[in-house]
């Protein structure tokens, strides 16, 4: 008992630390480095595609994109609110509320794995028509969705507790399990893909196996380290129903995430009429864009446990000291990465495409989208800001603005005067107009929390306290 009491005080140290700096880093680089990992997951199946030189492969990948979307969507709906609430649990120092969290997370994960997995082999014919195959990749896209709809329960638990693992600050254990599993799929992509000929069957094949390794490695930690994190049917069964409190805070970024799949569908099909050729060029240039992106999503994502540590435990000059160095870290982030992707996009779009043509066109289609990417960091952090103080509603709104109300209208709009460019232009109009609402909104609920001088930890949707004490602050 007294060693469980000693690995959790050493685990919180990181939430109670006076150097902020180093608390943000202890939080962020494994964060970071989980991102990079995932990164290298999600692009691993284009890259080794893209090396059996078929173009139609390379597009059916990109075309099936919007589907890992909505199962990782249902991921966040769960790891998005249930991280939050555990932080928050554990600065108010009410850990059996943590374990009942962790329970339920868990099992509406599994369950809600095995239900997007039916529904997607239930409906591909008229789901495959929707996200804009063409006749030519139809075939390949099929084939590769299917399995990746079998796999659902494992892509789903796996990247939910690669989350929630960070509530209890094991950031440490988060990463390994993602580094095992992208091994796992990087050592089996190149065997499947390229020796064995299996194409993007074998990409897919590799993907699930990556996965179901990692919610292995998951298992054990739950079962012999963790502090709070369990997967006991007792505690989920406590309130069960609290699952809709957990996913009212984890959905902005599940909106997020889905509304992305919905938006790069609708781009897909408009591309559609262009051909295969331009579906592979815009995949391409956005995976590319990807590593900006995740890497400022991951920045916010990793601190977020310690906003959310800071709001529950009423630490406000510790929360202001947090958000000052997160925008700075971010924006120089964001401009660095940016001037290193323009600089070496010849070689990185290499990776997916052998076509010169196809990636001369998407050279051109990457170089309009880091107009707006170093400035992502403001809406990602506005967005895990309001989060981790209980403001589901606002977060919701905002992503829900940069993925569907800002961005889909422009997308129709821009690609009928712009034509093929115009659709990423669409992009870049959505990403400025989210960033500029996002700061609006932190800047008003900054106001609120230091004016009022004392605030209530709350989930907003349901009205439902998740910690009954207020906070002076």
């Amino acid at each position: 008992m007294k060693g469980d009491e000693n690995m959790q005080d050493k685990k919180m140290e990181v939430f109670e630390s006076e150097n902020l700096w180093a608390s943000i880093f202890k939080m962020v680089v494994p964060a970071l480095i989980a991102i990079l990992v995932m990164l290298i997951y999600n692009m691993a199946d284009m890259i080794f595609v893209g090396q059996t030189g078929e173009t139609a492969q390379v597009a059916a990948v990109s075309v099936v994109g919007p589907v890992f979307n909505m199962i990782m969507a249902v991921a966040m709906l769960i790891s998005g609110g249930g991280t939050v609430i555990i932080s928050r649990d554990l600065g108010a120092k009410d850990t059996e509320h943590a374990r009942m969290v962790s329970s339920l997370c868990i099992w509406s994960g599994i369950i809600l794995g095995i239900m997007a997995g039916a529904l997607i082999i239930a409906i591909n014919n008229p789901l495959l028509k929707f996200l804009g195959a063409t006749p030519d990749m139809e075939v390949y896209a099929k084939q590769y969705m299917l399995i990746l709809a079998a796999g659902a329960p494992f892509l789903l638990v796996t990247n939910m507790l690669g989350q929630v693992l960070r509530a209890e600050g094991a950031v440490k254990e988060g990463l390994v399990g993602n580094l095992i599993g992208t091994m796992v799929n990087i050592v089996l992509d190149p065997i499947f893909i390229l020796k064995l000929n299996m194409g993007v069957v074998g990409a897919a094949i590799a993907t699930v196996i990556g996965n179901m390794v990692a919610t292995i490695y998951y298992a054990y930690y739950m079962k012999e380290k963790a502090i709070v994190l369990n997967a006991r049917p007792s505690n989920a069964m406590k309130k069960p129903l609290f699952i809709f409190s957990i996913m009212a805070l984890g959905l902005p970024n599940a909106v997020g995430t889905l509304l992305s799949g919905f938006a790069n569908s609708f781009a897909n099909q408009l591309l559609s009429k262009y051909g295969s050729d331009a579906i592979a060029a815009n995949a391409a240039a956005g995976r590319v864009n990807l590593i900006i992106v995740m890497i400022l999503m991951g920045i916010c994502m990793g601190a977020q446990p310690l906003m959310s540590y800071n709001y529950g435990a009423g630490h406000k000059k510790k929360l202001a000291g947090v958000i000052k160095r997160l925008i700075a870290l971010t924006v120089s982030t964001g401009a660095v990465t940016a001037v290193l992707v323009i600089g070496m996009r010849s070689a990185v779009i290499a990776l997916f495409l052998k076509d010169a043509a196809v990636a001369s066109t998407a050279e051109s289609i990457l170089m309009i989208l880091m107009i707006s990417s170093p400035f992502l960091g403001f809406f990602y952090l506005g967005t895990n800001f309001l989060q981790a103080t209980g403001k589901a509603m606002q977060a919701t709104l905002i992503s829900a603005l940069q993925k569907g109300v800002l961005l889909i209208p422009s997308l129709f709009l821009l690609e009928y005067v712009f034509g093929f460019m115009g659709i990423r232009l669409a992009y870049v109009v959505a990403d400025f107009g989210a960033i500029v609402i996002s700061c609006i909104f932190m800047l008003v609920e900054w106001r609120k929390i230091n004016v009022n001088g004392e605030y209530e930890v709350k989930t907003e949707k349901l009205n439902i306290k998740q910690v009954k004490l207020k906070k002076a602050i």
